[in-house]
């Protein structure tokens, strides 16, 4: 399935603004200098961002699915296309801060999708997903094991969910895409072709080597700097 077949509504966005209040050239330093100026900073956010229908909540600018991260030099965060343009206009009727010029910057595109949409999606990334996995376990000796630390999630399955993924607003979709990883992972194991063992109570991981292969397994390949030379 091409993302193609899916519209990005929202994006992420930042918006530059400059708030005089937050600079000190005497000290050449960042900061309110006192909280009566900090407060007096998000009084006027929600002061503007209420003009356009928004409300303020711990430090965040929120209409229905988009927010943004209110912070004195930035703006940041994920809007429905239909406001991107809007949030400039609010910002121009602010009192104490000013949208810089060309201040707008659109990060990445953001899909309104469903868990089973986005399964769909990254199913169709299998390959790339197994060939990014067995790179990753791969080891110039059998007796070399990857250590991920207790990490597993976080630095490999997590982030290549995310990199074959669709970018979702829904902070569980995104991470049904990193669980498709670990169930890729997880069959690479069953299959053989991921080698784990336990070292010192904890679990390692490595690529099977391609002289550890059932000789009905081997086929020949062309070496790539970019897929391990197994399969």
């Amino acid at each position: 399935m091409a993302n193609n077949q899916f519209k990005p509504d929202y994006f992420k966005v930042s918006y530059s603004i400059h708030t005089p209040s937050y600079y000190r050239p005497e000290d050449n330093g960042l900061g309110f200098r006192s909280e009566a100026e900090s407060m007096a900073f998000f009084a006027d956010c929600e002061r503007v961002f209420r003009i356009g229908g928004w409300k303020i909540e711990h430090g965040y600018a929120v209409n229905g699915k988009s927010s943004l991260y209110l912070h004195p030099q930035q703006f940041l965060g994920t809007i429905h296309g239909e406001l991107v343009d809007a949030v400039p206009e609010l910002i121009a009727q602010a009192a104490l801060f000013q949208f810089q010029q060309n201040g707008k910057r659109i990060i990445e595109e953001i899909y309104d999708i469903t868990v089973e949409q986005q399964r769909e999606y990254i199913a169709a990334k299998r390959p790339e997903i197994e060939a990014e996995l067995l790179k990753a376990f791969r080891t110039s000796q059998r007796k070399l094991y990857h250590d991920p630390g207790g990490l597993l999630w976080w630095n490999i399955e997590l982030p290549i969910g995310r990199k074959y993924g669709l970018p979702a607003v829904d902070e569980q979709v995104n991470n049904t895409a990193g669980h498709y990883v670990s169930e890729v992972f997880a069959s690479l194991i069953a299959s053989g072709q991921i080698i784990q063992k336990t070292i010192n109570g904890k679990p390692v991981y490595r690529t099977v080597m391609k002289c550890e292969l059932p000789a009905s397994r081997k086929k020949p390949v062309i070496s790539s700097p970019d897929i391990p030379e197994l399969f």
